[in-house]
């Protein structure tokens, strides 16, 4: 009962009310859309911004947050599960895909879908750096080092617009989650 309430304690995190940003476009790198501002100001160039931060990996598909989810779809094959309701923090949906062993959570925004989390279901994945469910926090601090904040067994580590979370319970790791940094829900 007690992880079914922290798996829902994380879906809520992410779900927080926001502003949304100025229309942008979409321009492909490797396969995997990133996001371009068109418009030229001071403080901003007009170059592609490479997608960062972290990322899962499955049937050799990178999925980095923030980027647009229809590629990573397309590439991954049809979900054993769909799920759609209206988003509190834009206007739209936000929807949630199924595979075997992670879930993929959207946004949306500007006519697009952006990917805001990925959650890893059981041990049958693993983070690309080998750490799974069922860990222990020796293995995840080996694999990731010791950069992040920890609160009430909630390990993070941020790397550029992503968050990645552990949660733990015993000395078990008994959730891992991926997560976007968007502007205006932090």
């Amino acid at each position: 009962m007690r992880k079914i309430f922290l798996l829902i304690l994380v879906a809520m995190l992410f779900t927080a009310c926001g502003k949304t940003e100025e229309p942008s476009d979409i321009k492909e790198y490797n396969d995997i859309p990133v996001q371009e501002d068109n418009e030229t100001d001071d403080k901003q160039d007009n170059s592609v911004i490479e997608p960062s931060g972290y990322s899962f990996e499955h049937n050799d598909v990178s999925i980095y947050m923030n980027t647009d989810v229809v590629p990573v779809i397309d590439a991954l094959g049809e979900s054993l599960h769909y799920f759609e309701a209206e988003s509190c923090a834009f206007k739209g949906l936000d929807k949630f895909y199924t595979y075997p062993g992670f879930e993929i959570t959207t946004y949306p925004l500007d006519g697009k879908d952006y990917i805001s989390a990925l959650n890893l279901m059981d041990d049958t994945v693993s983070t690309p750096e080998g750490v799974y469910l069922g860990a222990t926090v020796d293995d995840m601090i080996a694999a990731y080092g010791s950069d992040y904040t920890e609160s009430s067994g909630s390990y993070t580590y941020t790397k550029d617009a992503s968050k990645i979370q552990f949660i733990v319970m015993d000395n078990e790791i008994i959730s891992i989650t991926y997560l976007a940094e968007v502007e205006g829900l932090e």
